[in-house]
């Protein structure tokens, strides 16, 4: 007998149904870190496959100075013609090529997209003979020459292991990229299990277009992002009254510092462990916490000369040199004091729609777009699973938020300021060189002072159910963009 002959077998399905329905959505909600996971690595991977190799942004600037790192050239020391960069050999740097080459075509006229990429390579590769005796090649690094091996760690891992067994280059960047999105991939998740609060927002946050696309190119800013969650998760669930290890915060502020100068702004948020009238009596705590990555961080800078490939700007606005030192720079400043201020707020209000694009998920080099529907939908989302209820006390929420609006509010001056002081000319009325992604670590703390302000929000399934469907969404959004744009 089936279930459409007899009442109680209708009944018995149904509860069965119920119950397994039941069970599925209790099991996601409980597990965000776990689905996380599993959304990241699926998605991340497809992304890979789709995403042909120097696609991601500064990818060959990034690859290059990960490389250098795995063979221990920690400070950028060699130069040829007043440029830093490094030394490669000939038959990898003809695999760069190859894709520099697929690239400039490609913007040229990209009716056949990338398709072909591998047969060209492998052409490319066979025609090399196999005692190859060329000497090595110089390529510049082109402004990652700034960055501490602490955005590299996974992929400088891969370096060591491709230098090892003399991986050509196809080889050497998909192991890269590869180990960084699994090493990213767990530190979010890792940051998303420890937050006492907004597991669905850090989720999503990490989901999002551009920080799953970050985590699957060799770029900084994988690490940027999972690095500012797990630091804004530590120092919540310190703030909440939740055990928390004093070293685990030490560590992880540390790595989030070092990964790029504007996330110096993160020690701030140290100041949300303890009520602000306890901090003198946990001083010891909070220097132990925050000095290392503010005595480290400038002390890099000058180890490098804070460079950031000005001379580009340099050759393209013909402009004297010294307008683009931090130095000069300064002095400038104090001249016109008010001229950076108006620059960082006109460029904001001029600029806004294409910067949150660019936050939410503008592809590549800034030449791939998602559906225009995309970004409306992902941002409702992302403000729908900010609005949570925290269950704390009015004093807690308002130093919570307080402490994480001055954190925002610090990281975004912080980025607007170097790059004003590295690469916009004097008396130009915008700050040159914002994209919307460099935002992206500052949005866990945004939450916060919208989770803080509200204190309301929609039921654990709710938020659930909105951060998956976003998560998906953003999966699909970036894979359909690729295979639109690119083939």
């Amino acid at each position: 007998m089936t279930a459409t002959e007899h009442p109680t077998a209708i009944s018995l399905a149904r509860s069965t149904g119920d119950t397994a329905l039941t069970r599925s959505i209790r099991w996601i909600v409980a597990r965000p870190a776990t689905i996380f996971v599993i959304l990241s690595m699926l998605f991340g991977l497809i992304i890979m496959a789709l995403n042909p190799p120097l696609r991601g942004p500064d990818e060959p600037a990034h690859m290059l100075r990960s490389y250098g790192y795995a063979g221990g050239e920690i400070l950028p020391s060699t130069e040829v013609n007043g440029r830093k960069g490094l030394y490669v050999p000939a038959a990898w740097n003809d695999g760069v090529e190859v894709y520099i080459a697929a690239q400039l075509r490609f913007w040229k006229d990209n009716k056949n997209g990338y398709t072909g990429h591998l047969d060209a390579y492998r052409r490319q590769q066979a025609a090399t003979p196999p005692d190859d005796k060329r000497p090595p090649v110089f390529r510049l690094y082109e402004g990652s020459e700034a960055y501490t091996p602490i955005a590299y760690l996974p992929y400088i891992a891969a370096g060591m292991i491709a230098r090892l067994f003399n991986f050509d280059f196809l080889a050497t960047i998909y192991l890269m990229r590869l180990f960084g999105l699994v090493a990213m991939t767990a530190v979010a998740a890792y940051a998303v299990a420890l937050t006492p609060r907004l597991k669905w927002a850090f989720f999503l946050i990490a989901m999002m277009p551009a920080a799953l696309y970050g985590r699957t190119a060799v770029s900084a800013d994988g690490a940027t992002v999972s690095y500012a969650l797990m630091v804004t998760a530590l120092c919540l669930r310190a703030a909440v009254g939740l055990p928390t290890s004093t070293r685990q915060r030490v560590w992880w502020m540390l790595l989030c510092v070092l990964a790029k100068p504007p996330q110096i702004a993160f020690v701030l948020l140290e100041a949300m462990a303890q009520r602000f009238k306890d901090l003198p009596r946990h001083g010891k705590t909070v220097a132990l916490v925050t000095l290392p990555g503010l005595v480290l961080s400038p002390l890099w800078i000058v180890a490098v000369s804070g460079e950031m490939a000005a001379w580009r700007i340099v050759a393209t606005t013909q402009l004297p040199a010294e307008q683009f030192d931090p130095v000069w720079k300064l002095g400038f400043m104090l001249q016109h004091p008010l001229h950076f201020p108006y620059a960082m707020l006109n460029t904001i209000v001029t600029e806004w729609n294409g910067l949150w694009r660019q936050l939410i998920g503008v592809l590549g080099w800034l030449d791939m777009g998602l559906q225009p529907i995309a970004y409306p939908l992902i941002s409702a989302a992302l403000i729908a699973v900010a609005l949570e209820r925290l269950d704390l006390d009015r004093s807690t929420r308002l130093r919570l938020a307080l402490v994480s609006a001055v954190t925002v509010v610090a990281y975004t001056t912080a980025v607007y300021m170097i790059l004003y002081m590295t690469w916009t000319p004097p008396h130009e009325t915008t700050v040159w060189g914002v994209q919307g992604r460099y935002s992206i670590p500052a949005l866990p703390a945004a939450a916060i002072v919208i989770a803080a302000a509200v204190n309301w929000g929609f039921g654990d399934k709710t938020r659930a159910g909105i951060a998956v469907v976003g998560a998906l969404g953003s999966g699909i959004a970036c894979i359909e963009t690729l295979w639109r744009v690119l083939w």
